[in-house]
């Protein structure tokens, strides 16, 4: 699919049926014009995830792409924050000085946790609205991204599971996620966070913009379903979470250096791969977009 306006030359290319699509003709490096950005954020609720390929970007010239957007959220993890631009989350298991983080360093065992299915911000009383990923240094091997279309999860489901979930809320929580390394969880120094009150969100919730409802799950921030014994809210989103992430859903990214991706965290999930994190450098820095309402059914 190719779209062509007076504004620009954008070239749309799906890389999944069901998720992903390949933009180019735009250099995220430059001011956007009114136009351009409506053309382009008309293509995003289109497409849940967009990849820009070559993009070579400084960290500011992201940080005034991702404004076009909304505000710009500051991770709760005050050691992985860019020192210079705090908006900046260093997705990355290379330190500022260019040392590798060490496995047994509480700063890559949090890291490491992104590993797991998520969603950015889950955690938040308004979750986030969206992300932008930029590819800086990727590995030889692994450390591919998957992205879940969380729409069309919610629409393969049954009537009989819709009704069934249809109402719940699910609690979220920024410690849940700390739990979920046994490792970080055993030590006393755990690091230093912005303090972050457990929330309660929809089990599906219904895009602002184009209407559609989408399962809202993020198994690394999930702590339980409101008023449901944990045995059987444990097993209930585990089996959604095994729905959501099948591959007909999933579009698996591999990485080229200075890929730039945009994702909408109203309607999907992702997870990174393994890579070898001791020997292999990946630095990947990410902005966040300020999520616009609390989720709503």
């Amino acid at each position: 699919m190719a779209t062509l306006t007076d504004a620009v030359d954008l070239t749309v290319t799906k890389r999944h049926p069901q998720i992903g699509a390949e933009v180019r003709g735009i250099d995220l490096g430059r001011p956007l014009d009114r136009e351009t950005l409506d053309q382009l954020n008309a293509i995003w609720m289109e497409n849940p995830m967009l990849v820009f390929p070559g993009q070579k970007i400084t960290d500011e010239q992201q940080i005034v792409f991702a404004r076009n957007f909304g505000e710009l959220e500051v991770h709760p993890s005050v050691a992985h924050r860019s020192s210079r631009n705090p908006e900046v989350y260093r997705v990355s298991n290379v330190d500022e000085q260019g040392n590798i983080l060490p496995s047994e360093s509480k700063e890559w065992q949090y890291l490491e946790l992104t590993w797991l299915w998520h969603t950015d911000s889950s955690f938040r009383e308004i979750p986030s609205k969206g992300s932008i990923l930029h590819g800086i240094t990727v590995p030889a091997e692994g450390g591919d991204t998957l992205f879940a279309n969380m729409y069309e999860a919610y629409d393969a489901l049954s009537d009989g599971t819709k009704a069934q979930i249809d109402g719940l809320s699910v609690r979220h929580s920024h410690d849940a996620v700390i739990a979920r390394s046994a490792k970080l969880s055993a030590r006393q120094d755990k690091g230093t966070f912005t303090e972050l009150p457990p929330v309660e969100h929809p089990l599906v919730r219904r895009h602002p913009v184009t209407g559609r409802r989408s399962l809202f799950l993020s198994p690394h921030t999930m702590d339980g379903i409101v008023g449901m014994p944990d045995d059987k809210a444990f097993a209930l989103l585990d089996e959604l979470t095994r729905h959501a992430t099948h591959e007909r859903f999933v579009y698996r990214h591999h990485w080229h250096q200075d890929d730039v991706i945009m994702w909408d965290n109203r309607c999907t999930m992702h997870a990174v791969m393994p890579y070898d994190s001791a020997n292999q450098r990946r630095i990947m820095h990410r902005t966040t977009i300020v999520g616009d309402e609390r989720p709503t059914l």
